[in-house]
């Protein structure tokens, strides 16, 4: 017993100088056995650019041609371009059932002009055709209405049925004669399409 009480002395003075060295100014003890003065670090100068010089910006003219590897605002590279989409894949049907629901929707949304209820709704049904990369509407009849607007639908219905609009990715296919497609035009969706709605 009277030895493991001089260990734990022992060790409990280790720990004391240890915590001593590391509570000091953080600079290593010079070794005893060297009085040679230490070297300063060499300076390594930077050969980049002036870090602290302003930036200045070029305009260029509209008839000036852009640098190399630049695009003009709002243009895909080549290589950004979606490849062609197989018939039945999973990107077909998003972009029948969502991206198209969506303009659809665009061309309806032209026809309202406020005070309706969020919650009123017109359900048409269609088909659509895909040629050459044109997508169309085509057999449009409106399903059900709340609209309780005769001429507000009747332009919804017109103006679904004379969309047009070009997907050059998608291969030609047309709605099945036993199928339809519906669009659901809920006037609270409307009202994002832009400032005119209420």
């Amino acid at each position: 017993m009277k030895w493991l009480a001089v260990a734990a002395a022992v060790v409990a003075a280790a720990l004391l100088v240890l915590w001593y060295e590391v509570r000091s100014s953080g600079t290593p003890a010079a070794s005893a056995s060297t009085d040679a003065p230490v070297a300063p670090a060499p300076k390594v100068e930077r050969k980049s650019a002036n870090l602290d010089a302003p930036m200045t910006a070029t305009a260029l003219s509209d008839d000036e041609a852009l640098p190399p590897g630049v695009r003009p605002f709002g243009t895909k590279a080549p290589e950004d371009e979606t490849g062609p989409i197989k018939k039945f894949s999973e990107p077909f049907w998003e972009r029948v059932d969502e991206v198209y629901s969506r303009k659809l929707l665009g061309y309806a949304a032209d026809c309202y002009e406020g005070g309706k209820d969020r919650k009123q709704k017109l359900k048409v049904s269609f088909k659509y055709d895909i040629v050459a990369g044109k997508v169309s509407v085509r057999d449009v009849r409106m399903v059900e209405s709340t609209l309780g607007d005769a001429a507000l639908e009747a332009c919804m219905v017109k103006a679904i049925a004379g969309a047009s609009f070009e997907d050059k990715n998608m291969p030609d296919w047309s709605s099945a004669p036993e199928d339809e497609e519906t669009l659901l035009v809920r006037i609270s969706t409307l009202k994002r399409f832009g400032p005119q709605t209420d």
